[in-house]
């Protein structure tokens, strides 16, 4: 709007100029006839006022007498009203809808008032200019919408890196990378640098906890065989005092060997953890059977290839382990496994043909450190290592009667990544 005002305030003042300098020319062909009367002499004015409506006009008034261009045909110039444009002497009029540039002024001619009246159409200037601004507005419209499909453009690829890094994060929580993939975008790229340098930090915490972890046990070995061996040279000379110390030693090392299986356990602290079952499946199964072989164990697996532990596989191995080893020693004749995952989470049930335990004695069972029947050997510590993994892990742990072997039945659900909705079992 500015700049088509702007423009038309321009057109206006270079019309207002050219009837001024009009008006000077006509004022010089105004003359006197041969019979004494006024007139303007054709000869020496512009043709354009010769012809009929051409837009441009005039009229001049000598002693009461008005004198009209042919251009005007029948018409007058008004000379009353109108606006303003800037220019002294000059207004803006609408006649018959058209709008004129009038010049009205009064010049001294040989001792005579000579008020001179020019009028130019400027509808056609006014036609112009609106095409004009029409052509600005679409041409800025155009140049608008191109600067915004641009700036689109340039969002979108901004955020297409935004939304790739969204993806692999996804991709890290379920496991399938390791790593955020690199971006382009300056703005992204610290971002993705962090996030890997916090998920390598998190790896190398706690790989150097377990190493801490093994240094400890393997120190603790020592000093331990030092104090049994004291131990066994005291039975001799007083086997009651001995055998105090040998009851404290063996809590001492199942104490110590509870905690540091404990600290070994990951949970879902770390993302992008996967492991594939079935390769460690077949090496547990090996070593139970050699373990084993005395009972000819009949151990069915139901796990596919595709199936993975979310998580780490000294967790994997730990909690498997414990509870192959637990169906193993109870089973008679037949173990099973099987494990199936969903979009959400991973079940694993253990079955055997064994004695089975009551509904009442499950609480036992997963109490740290208890064991149902005594003459068993171990240290009683299985399902107490079963039940933190599980609990780190976020999933649930239920146990049961299996009717298909008719013993102990097993079931675990460990959630595959942090949404899916599994309540820790207490």
């Amino acid at each position: 709007m500015a700049n088509s005002w702007y423009l038309r305030q321009t057109a206006y003042e270079f019309v207002s100029a050219r009837l001024s300098s009009d008006a000077y020319t006509i004022l010089r062909a105004v003359e006197m006839d041969e019979a004494g009367g006024w007139r303007v002499n054709s000869d020496m004015i512009d043709p354009v006022y010769l012809q009929p409506m051409s837009g441009h006009y005039f009229q001049v008034r000598v002693e009461d007498k008005w004198l009209y261009s042919r251009s005007l045909w029948d018409e007058m110039i008004p000379t009353n009203g109108g606006e303003d444009i800037g220019q002294e002497y000059v207004r803006l009029v609408h006649k018959a809808k058209h709008p004129w540039l009038v010049l009205d002024q009064t010049f001294m001619k040989e001792g005579l008032k000579v008020q001179l009246v020019l009028a130019e159409d400027v509808d056609r200037i006014d036609k112009s200019l609106r095409k004009q601004g029409w052509a600005v507005a679409a041409s800025g419209l155009v140049f608008l919408i191109i600067l915004l499909v641009v700036q689109v453009v340039i969002i979108r690829r901004g955020l297409r890196s935004l939304v790739s890094v969204r993806g692999d994060i996804s991709r890290l929580k379920q496991g399938e990378v390791r790593q955020l993939s690199p971006v382009n975008t300056t703005e992204v790229d610290p971002l993705v640098t962090e996030i890997n340098y916090l998920v390598q930090a998190m790896e190398l915490r706690l790989q150097r906890s377990r190493n801490a972890v093994g240094n400890l046990a393997h120190a603790a070995k020592t000093p331990l065989t030092v104090l049994d061996r004291q131990i066994e040279a005291l039975k001799v000379r007083d086997p009651d005092h001995a055998a105090d110390m040998q009851e404290q030693s063996v809590r001492l090392r199942d104490l110590m060997h509870r905690e540091l299986t404990r600290a070994r356990i990951a949970g879902a602290a770390l993302p992008g953890q996967r492991i594939y079952m079935l390769p460690e499946m077949d090496k547990l199964l090996r070593t139970l059977k050699a373990i084993y072989r005395d009972k000819a164990l009949n151990i069915q697996q139901n796990v596919s290839d595709k199936i993975y532990f979310p998580g780490e596989r000294d967790d994997l191995m730990e909690l498997l382990g414990n509870l192959m080893d637990n169906a193993c020693k109870w089973a008679h004749s037949a173990v099973s496994i099987t494990a199936e995952t969903d979009d959400d989470c991973l079940t694993m049930i253990i079955e055997d043909d064994g004695p089975g335990i009551a509904e009442d004695q499950i609480e036992r069972l997963l109490t740290r450190g208890e064991r149902l029947d005594e003459s068993t050997d171990g240290h009683g510590l299985g399902m107490s290592i079963v039940t933190d993994i599980v609990r780190q892990y976020a999933g649930k742990l239920s146990l049961g009667r299996s009717e298909r072997l008719n013993g102990l039945r097993v079931m675990i659900m460990l959630p595959l990544h942090t949404k899916a909705g599994i309540l820790a079992s207490e």
